[in-house]
């Protein structure tokens, strides 16, 4: 009988640490899918409501003081995590998360309206291009297989955002089912890499070589939106 109980005495001790261990090892799966959460007020600030071309949006300021325009329905990477232009009204910017947080960016004056700038202000007759080579190479670069890039035949076709920034179009001759892989479309223009705007081509190389990326994110203009793309390595 005495060694029936202490049988019994062992399994509950040893049921209740089994209890204690699921509770203190309980995962967090947001955690562990998507990080650790920022706050975006403490990466950008909100400068103004503005109005460029035929599109009205704000204007932010990131922590480098770099000011960039958006509208509805953008989407910002922020430290690697995307946040999702949710409104814009005087009363500020409302940002989403993935997991659906809400993050109200407040402008400092409420009657402040960036002045409207003319499209010739910021498109030059002359854009700077990028050649057939080095096109190619940022194409293997992103991961691209062989035959997706001696697909390409000509250099891409410069152009500019919808707020003046230089970019390149995605030609719509290429390989869709590739381009689906890299999370691309025919006719995007990818205006950045790594943050890094896609026609400083030096940095751009010195930056994909590293062996330690594991992730690499693209912004691009999609039907006058702007999105995040991410490719894994």
């Amino acid at each position: 009988m005495r060694l029936l109980a202490y049988i019994i005495l062992i399994l509950i001790g040893s049921f209740g640490i089994a209890l204690c261990s699921n509770t203190v090892n309980k995962l967090d799966f947001n955690r562990l899918f998507y990080g650790d959460i920022i706050d975006p007020q403490n990466y950008i600030k909100p400068i103004g409501m503005a109005e460029i071309g035929n599109f009205s949006g704000a204007i932010l300021e990131n922590d480098k003081q770099e000011q960039f325009f958006v509208i509805v329905g953008d989407e910002i990477n922020l430290e690697n995590q995307v946040f999702y232009i949710e409104s814009i009204s005087p009363k500020g910017i409302v940002l989403k998360s993935k997991l659906k947080k809400e993050t109200i960016l407040t402008f400092p004056d409420l009657a402040k309206i960036i002045q409207k700038k003319d499209e010739e202000d910021w498109r030059n007759p002359k854009l700077p291009e990028i050649d057939l080579e080095t096109y190619k190479q940022l194409a293997r670069n992103l991961g691209a297989p062989s035959f997706f890039v001696n697909s390409i035949k000509t250099a891409p076709v410069t152009t500019r955002s919808r707020a003046g920034r230089l970019g390149i179009v995605v030609s719509e001759n290429l390989p869709v089912v590739i381009l689906k892989q890299l999370g691309l479309r025919p006719n995007d223009i990818i205006l950045e890499i790594q943050k890094i705007p896609v026609l400083e081509i030096d940095r751009l190389f010195s930056e994909l070589k590293s062996d330690s990326l594991n992730e690499i994110f693209l912004e691009v203009q999609r039907d006058a939106m702007l999105r995040i793309i991410r490719i894994t390595q």
